[in-house]
């Protein structure tokens, strides 16, 4: 708290504040984290007026998981401003009687800074994962219910995120039917059980135009469905979007309803599989399977020189660089690794996330290239006045600082315009997917991040026996494929494609 006067000359105290963006789903657990083991800390949420019209608001639903999480409503302050984004001014007039002390990226330092024993403590007390008898019965009879086993040795989750393609930033982060199926496929005899879970699928499933009638569109999320029943049902369980099954009637005897209550059912695994594994790109759920002491590791880009992912290098803050970030006041017996690892791919699963890959990286690469940027500067310097050619050394230095910096910033510039491309299905930008994603790309894992996933992390250490492979392929048919097919032949070709995951 900051004491201060007001314009009368009264003391007054500042509550001490971080300011989150509205939007800012994914940061939610390692601030909620923050508010719970500093219960001095506020929040401030940024939530769009009558006149903002941004979908990925979500300052109401923010404001009741930290509620949720037993934070003081006294300590969740909702601002409404225009807009979301580039609002920079607005917000802070917004907030000037409050403390400041930080922004989005609070929540993820505070906690490479401070987590420990006790911090765990209290924040499994304040998610309510610590299980009690009758709420053990409920997920077993519900678990029982769906076939799934209540007991077990290995059990692998595999999450599932389509937040990007619903309209949020990175779309290149969200699972690949194919990809979960190739896993899965190699996966199934390692584990008793291989459960996916998280999104579903996004908000309404994309047809190929003219090959499948709206009449014949399936339900959300049944490549799933599919995946399971394709390698093995009686070990492959597909629970996306549990939270939502409104014909369960024991699903809210154990709070499954509900975003806090859903952790309840990750840690009865835990307490009864004897090895469980969580693995997803990087996001906020597998973010709180870390805090609460469970095996995770995430997935992002990176290999490559210059494919860093972003948001990235902030997320090493938990892994790579925590040891130098941590509080050295806490003692030596309190300490904890928080968990949250990371596998670095040389090639996203999905085609869309390859083709923003390839083009991060090929804007990044023509905003150093050296010729370009020597042709620019003589450019400059040929219009420029007599004395300053002839100084053309110093001249020539000088104008290639600039010359670097602007290029540097455009490079950015542009990358960021792809964060959210106009092509996304939820950023509803009415632009259609370039061609040459379906065209040029394969679907799923490629051979090598495969077996970096399973030798890193999948595959048990006493594990010697076989592992099935899925050979990837185009999902499209080309005119030669085609040449020659009546049109009847031709589509029950593009209909048996349309229902191939992606």
């Amino acid at each position: 708290m900051e004491r201060t006067n007001n314009q009368s000359g009264e003391s007054i105290i500042k509550p001490k504040v971080l300011i989150q963006p509205g939007y800012a789903t994914g940061d939610m657990f390692a601030i909620a984290a923050a508010l719970i083991d500093d219960d001095e800390l506020h929040v401030v949420i940024s939530k769009g007026d009558e006149n903002c019209n941004d979908p990925t608001d979500k300052a109401d639903s923010i404001k009741k998981f930290y509620e949720d999480s037993r934070i003081a409503e006294k300590r969740i302050h909702l601002v409404e401003v225009s807009k979301l984004r580039e609002n920079e001014e607005e917000l802070n007039e917004k907030v000037a009687r409050f403390q400041v002390i930080g922004r989005i990226d609070y929540g993820t330092d505070y906690v490479a800074r401070k987590f420990s024993k006790s911090m765990k403590r209290k924040v499994r007390n304040a998610w309510k994962v610590n299980s009690c008898n009758g709420e053990d019965k409920a997920i077993e009879k519900w678990l029982t219910e769906k076939g799934i086993p209540i007991t077990g040795g290995r059990l692998l989750i595999l999450w599932s995120r389509f937040s990007g393609k619903n309209g949020d930033i990175h779309i290149e982060h969200d699972t690949s039917y194919f990809g979960t199926r190739q896993i899965v496929k190699r996966a199934v005899n390692m584990y008793d059980a291989i459960i996916i879970t998280g999104d579903k699928g996004y908000q309404e499933e994309r047809r190929e135009k003219d090959l499948r009638s709206k009449r014949d569109s399936k339900k959300r999320g049944h490549q799933f469905d599919e995946i399971a029943n394709e390698v093995n049902a009686s070990k492959v369980f597909n629970i996306t979007e549990f939270w939502n099954d409104e014909n369960s009637n024991d699903l809210p005897k154990w709070d499954g309803n509900t975003r806090v209550g859903q952790f309840k059912l990750y840690e009865y695994f835990q307490n009864n599989f004897k090895d469980v594994k969580h693995l997803g790109f990087r996001s906020g759920n597998l973010e709180v399977m870390a805090m609460l002491g469970y095996q995770v590791r995430y997935m992002e880009e990176g290999k490559r020189v210059g494919d860093e992912s972003k948001g990235g290098y902030r997320m090493t803050a938990w892994n790579d660089r925590r040891e130098s970030l941590m509080d050295k006041s806490i003692p030596e017996d309190e300490r904890l690794t928080i968990g949250y690892e990371r596998i670095q791919l040389i090639d996203l699963p999905t085609r869309t996330g390859k083709f923003l890959q390839d083009k991060k990286l090929e804007i990044n690469s023509n905003a150093i290239d050296k010729d370009a940027i020597d042709e620019e500067v003589r450019r400059r310097i040929s219009v420029m006045d007599e004395k300053a050619r002839k100084n053309f050394k110093n001249t020539y230095n000088k104008e290639l600082k600039e010359v670097k910096r602007e290029r540097i910033k455009w490079g950015k510039d542009e990358v960021e315009k792809w964060r959210r491309p106009d092509f996304t299905p939820g950023n509803k930008g009415g632009a259609q997917k370039p061609d040459e994603i379906r065209d040029k790309y394969l679907r799923g894992f490629n051979d090598t991040d495969l077996d970096i996933l399973f030798n890193q992390y999948l595959r048990p250490a006493d594990w010697n026996g076989i592992e099935d492979r899925i050979i990837r392929q185009e999902k499209h048919y080309s005119k030669e494929h085609t040449e020659g097919l009546d049109q009847n032949e031709r589509n029950k070709l593009f209909e048996e494609l349309a229902t191939q995951p992606s």
